[in-house]
């Protein structure tokens, strides 16, 4: 291959590398966004910043769906009509411009949590109890009677997680001696937000 040839590829490709970088990012939302039970319907929304023909859905960084239309569109929607745990985990979603091979970066991930009615819900409890002022350090404990699970702290209204402590699953030899789980969140700072 010639020096001029080779110039000519390479620089093209670092044209598009530089205009994939261009392009703005698009925006994942989960509907509903919280309170997701297994076998529950659930849908991934895909807002894109300008008009494009291909949307990815990505989990765990592997491509599962791909939405494509022959007419452009601002946002694409992805859906899992009835959840099981396989659908748990990190999405983000990724587009392309109409004409061109441009591709966008990811998107952050959102994270799909799914809730299993079997169980009942945690019991909660804080430290100190009384009212406490801006700036306070609280403790909130959660409990259980099961194992294995994973606790997620979020503020009332609010689909973002605070804090996450995951437990793993304790060996079937255990099962007998557990009494119950107890995990403490620590929220330094506290504040109005």
């Amino acid at each position: 291959m010639s020096p001029m040839t080779l110039a000519l590829i390479l620089g093209w490709w670092l044209v598009e590398a530089s205009r994939a970088q261009d392009l703005p990012r698009p925006s994942l939302s989960l509907h509903p966004s919280q309170g997701v039970s297994l076998g529950d319907a659930v849908t991934l929304r895909c807002h894109l910043p300008q008009l494009a023909a291909r949307v990815w859905l990505y989990q765990e960084e592997h491509r599962i769906y791909i939405n494509y239309k022959y007419k452009e569109q601002d946002t694409a929607e992805f859906s899992f009509l009835n959840t099981n745990w396989e659908h748990t985990g990190t999405y983000r979603c990724q587009y392309q411009e109409s004409l061109s091979a441009e591709e966008s970066e990811k998107r952050d991930p959102v994270e799909l949590v799914l809730t299993d009615r079997r169980f009942p819900p945690p019991s909660i409890s804080l430290s100190p109890e009384e009212r406490v002022g801006t700036g306070t350090n609280v403790t909130i404990q959660c409990w259980n009677k099961d194992y294995g699970a994973a606790f997620l702290l979020h503020k009332d209204g609010s689909s973002a997680t605070i804090q996450r402590q995951d437990l793993d699953v304790l060996p079937p030899e255990l099962e007998e001696d557990i009494i119950g789980l107890e995990i403490n969140f620590s929220k330094l700072n506290l504040s109005p937000d």
